[in-house]
């Protein structure tokens, strides 16, 4: 450690302020020897070992260290200290001695203050702003020389320093009057400190701006010329005045910032503190990629923000040295920061970055940097923030303008939900300029988000016409409610900007390893109805110009999501009115379809006596039976036993009128089509009568089960007319528009019809049971009528498979219902298993309905398919394929799992063989391809089938 002389200096002279030349020469040797000690004096001073006035050195060291090189480390305190504490005597232009003096003011009051600086001259009533010449009437210009620099005052409202924004109403402020010393007319300086009154002692506060006096002093002698000499040292560009904009105003300024201070690169961020944002799009003279963000909390420009301070740095932390490389784009190797203060808020409004300070220019930035900027600022912020401004207001109208075209394109598409929805990706893509895009709706029900756009669809260079995609034939994607980034943000409300997808503890890579697109950055926020309930989320995945979104994409975002989320809202909404006028209209057909049942057929088709078996056919309960031969006045009464029989009416209290009334109003819900008739009906009920009564069902499956199953299958129809679901969809029936989004139309119409008779007066066969068994057995209907569809048969097909080849576990609810749909189908296509009469006589009532259906598409201009189309349809070879791939397969599977459905299984196999000999006979004969089966007649059955035996 150095050795510092120990100077004995009498308590006369440490008490006597005085003694101003003393005290010089002491201060003079101070410096002295801290500039020519090692390093470790800075320690020594701090440890009070410096005996000349320590609390002043001290003071000073905290000013310069703590204030105006902020982020040095301890390598450069020495050094710094040293230039600092000699600056005062040693620098050589006003302005230089001006912006030290503001520094070590702001740095000396308390609180975050702000310091102005004026010229005053005696007898002259005005101050003259040192930066920008303005003069300014004020009571200070008369009694300023009355006013202690420890002083606070208040100002009055009409003072011209207040109306010009200077000072607030009732803020405090103190007065620093730095004089010329040899001259009583010439020009003083006035610094005004928004500031109650300096810390520490009041005394060396004076002694410092004696000092400073000096120094000016000594600054006007050396520059007889003009004081305003020094005034002109900053200059500005002639080509400000031909500046149009913002940008250019911001590229000639970082030219000429970078040439008055030796830099290699400047640039001009913007605080925006209404979105937390610092932003910048020029740096020098050239126009960014894409825009620079950074949080106004995080790391070194945080320091700028909150303490409005310069930040001179020479060995920059790696955080702080990757934040400028970021936005200067190049290596960094010392930088200034200038903060540019807003007089009226004290806010931090502005940074001024300078990087790399030029080798020849001692490769270092210092005071008279900080002074060139805050000089050069002081006189062009105020336009360029004009500038600004205007640009953000057209930046806003542009914004309302595209607004206003998003609701445009919006509102077109009410309704029709998944147009609507892909109308939302691409404006939300396009907007925050991102890669991929996804919309979820909020179901309640299920508490999931549900998506048919999912993870966009098209690339951001393609045609971004909705109209362009199939959204019905899109794969729907089910999120649990709770789950992910989508989840968290539809349960809170709140926007989520996650500009590191991987490192989130809410993100899922799963979807990512699976199809190798690698998820940056997230944005996704909640889409809102005007009640503020979450109806959906919009989940914007990789910005494509910047490395995330930003805080403005976030505003721009969240505005859009008012937009969507009416948008959503009436297009549900419209949805649910046009649901309720087609339920109407249907309703209405219904009721002028089929009249109500009459009392007394009623009252007529209720058994006077004990029903049997023998009263229909004494094989009725045998698969062999062909229910379409019973006489039609004997249905409704066999209903009736098949439901007594398996013993339902005594186990549900079923009141005989009320199944009466119930199958009689069944029977008028069905049209009168050439197969999806009542028959048709009555033939699938007997046929699972027949399932739960010889495959002893009952000791398989619970009562509801089997009560279920038996409605099921006599509702499964209702209201039938004639034509496919394929048809329902093409023509947008009012079908169409209540069930096409979920798939199975006629099947979900024929359900809905059994609970509009179950719920007619007198009609409820269930009404008696408990309402937990009510809800389970409607839900058990549904279940099994909607088995009907082909499609979901194949669907399941597999599944059916695999339980015929492991066996059927009972106690699995997913087994029992997978038994129930293969009896529904089973029972659905049982006129396959009946005799060969039965067989050929059904085929033609079956493609009599099929080729109506198909006259009619063509009648509409649609070309129907074959299997519709009496002109090309083949119906031998229709049949042959419509037994091997969907009723011979699901009848294997019965006969698999139960033996005494074998029988059953074998007579299909040996209609199918029937229909190959008439397939054969058909070719060979070249008969007329349409609709004609007329010539299966009993003579060409005789002698067709006399090779297989049959008769």
């Amino acid at each position: 450690m150095p050795h510092f002389p120990c100077i004995q200096v009498p308590h006369c002279l440490c008490r006597t302020w005085a003694l101003y030349g003393f005290m010089r020469t002491l201060m003079g040797l101070c410096l002295a020897i801290v500039k020519d000690s090692s390093r470790e004096c800075v320690g020594l001073a701090k440890s009070n070992m410096i005996l000349l006035f320590p609390q002043l050195f001290l003071s000073v060291y905290q000013l310069f260290t703590g204030n105006v090189f902020k982020g040095a480390n301890n390598a450069d305190i020495s050094k710094t200290l040293s230039d600092a504490l000699l600056l005062l005597w040693r620098v050589n232009s006003l302005l230089e001695f001006v912006e030290f003096l503001r520094v070590v003011l702001r740095g000396t009051f308390s609180g975050n203050n702000y310091v102005h600086c004026f010229f005053i001259t005696q007898g002259d009533y005005k101050l003259e702003d040192f930066y920008t010449n303005r003069k300014i009437s004020s009571s200070l210009a008369r009694k300023y020389q009355n006013i202690s620099s420890c002083d606070c005052i208040t100002l009055t409202a009409d003072d011209g320093l207040i109306q010009n924004s200077y000072v607030s109403l009732q803020e405090k402020v103190s007065v620093v009057h730095v004089t010329d010393n040899t001259d009583n007319l010439s020009k003083d300086l006035l610094f005004l400190v928004c500031a109650k009154s300096p810390i520490g002692d009041s005394c060396e506060f004076d002694l410092f701006i004696r000092h400073a006096s000096e120094c000016f002093t000594r600054l006007k002698k050396q520059h007889p010329s003009d004081i305003e000499a020094e005034k002109a040292f900053a200059q500005l560009p002639i080509e400000l005045d031909s500046a149009t904009d913002a940008s250019t105003m911001q590229m000639i300024l970082n030219n000429y910032l970078s040439q008055e201070t030796s830099s290699e690169q400047c640039c001009i961020l913007l605080v925006l503190h209404d979105i937390g944002q610092i932003v910048c799009q020029i740096v020098d003279d050239e126009v960014l990629n894409f825009e620079f963000c950074h949080p106004t909390d995080e790391g070194l420009f945080s320091h700028l923000c909150r303490d409005a301070q310069p930040y001179c740095n020479h060995d920059l932390t790696q955080s702080d040295k990757e934040q400028l490389e970021s936005l200067f784009g190049s290596e960094v190797h010392s930088s200034l920061c200038v903060p540019i203060t807003d007089k009226h808020s004290r806010q931090t409004i502005g940074i001024v970055c300078l990087c790399n300070k030029k080798k020849n220019n001692s490769g270092r930035f210092n005071l008279n940097d900080v002074a060139v900027v805050n000089a050069v600022m002081a006189k062009t912020w105020t336009v360029l923030a004009s500038s600004l401004t205007l640009q953000k207001e057209r930046k806003a109208r542009q914004e309302c303008e595209a607004m206003l075209q998003i609701a445009r394109n919006l509102f077109t598409h009410l309704d029709d939900v998944g147009m609507l929805l892909g109308e939302i990706i691409q404006e939300a893509r396009t907007l925050t300029n991102a890669e991929r895009c996804s919309v979820f709706l909020v179901d309640k029900a299920s508490n999931e988000l549900v998506s048919k756009v999912f993870d966009g669809i098209v690339t951001i260079d393609e045609s971004l016409d909705p109209r362009q995609y199939d959204f019905e034939n899109i794969t729907e994607v089910r999120i649990p409610l709770s789950q992910g980034v989508a989840g968290h943000v539809a349960i809170t409300g709140k926007t989520l900007n996650i500009s590191d997808a991987y490192s989130h503890p809410l993100f899922y890579r799963g979807i990512d390893d699976t199809t190798g697109f690698r998820t940056r950055n997230i944005l996704c926020f909640p889409i809102k109805d005007h009640n503020g309930v979450v109806v959906g989320v919009s989940q914007l995945c990789n910005k494509i110009k910047g490395p995330c979104f930003t805080s403005y994409d976030t505003a721009l975002a969240e505005k859009f999501a008012v937009f969507s989320g009416i948008s959503i809202s009436h297009s549900l909404l419209y949805k649910q009115v046009e649901e309720a006028g087609s339920r109407n209209q249907l309703a209405n057909e219904l009721v002028t379809y089929h009249m109500k049942v009459d009392k007394d057929d009623i009252v007529g088709n209720i058994p006077d006596k004990q029903l049997t078996l023998q009263q229909f056919d004494e094989n009725f309960d045998k698969f062999c039976y062909p229910p379409r031969s019973l006489c039609p006045d004997h249905k409704i009464k066999a209903c009736i036993w098949m439901y007594e029989d398996l013993g339902l009416i005594s186990k549900f209290h079923i009141s005989m009128h009320t199944l009466v009334h119930f199958i009689l109003m069944v029977r008028k819900g069905y049209r009168e089509p050439p197969y999806h008739n009542w028959d048709h009906a009555f033939s699938v009920m007997h046929h699972a009568y027949l399932l739960a009564k010889n495959l002893e069902l009952n000791d398989k499956l619970s009562d509801l089960e089997i009560i279920a199953l038996l409605t099921a299958c006599i509702c499964h129809d209702v209201d039938h007319r004639g034509t496919n679901n394929a048809f329902q969809v093409n023509s947008k029936s009012a079908l169409a528009s209540l069930y096409s989004s979920e798939g199975s139309v006629l099947e979900r119409h024929h359900f809905a019809q059994t609970v509009c008779i179950l719920s007619t007066s007198g009609c409820n066969i269930f009404e008696n049971m408990k309402r937990k068994d009510y809800a389970q057995t409607l839900d058990l209907i549904k279940n099994i009528i909607l088995a009907t569809d082909v499609a979901t048969h194949l669907q399941i097909m597999p599944q059916l498979e695999d339980l015929a080849k492991n066996g059927l576990n009972l106690s699995s609810k997913n087994h029992r219902m997978l038994l129930l749909s293969l009896c529904m189908t089973a029972s659905d296509l049982s006129d396959q298993t009946k005799n060969w009469k039965t067989t050929k006589n059904t085929s033609k009532l079956i493609y009599k309905e099929f080729f109506s259906q198909g006259d009619l598409e063509k009648r509409m201009g649609n070309l129907p398919a074959i299997i519709n189309d009496r002109e090309r349809a083949c119906v031998p070879q229709l049949q042959i394929n419509f037994i091997e791939h969907i009723a011979l397969p699901a009848y294997k599977v019965l006969a698999n799992l139960f033996a005494e459905y074998i029988e059953v299984y074998e007579r299909v196999q040996r209609n199918l063989k029937r229909w190959r000999l008439v397939e054969k006979e058909f070719l060979s004969r070249g008969l007329p391809n349409n609709d004609s089966l007329d010539f299966l007649t009993d003579e060409f059955d005789r002698h067709l089938f006399e090779e297989l035996g049959e008769t």
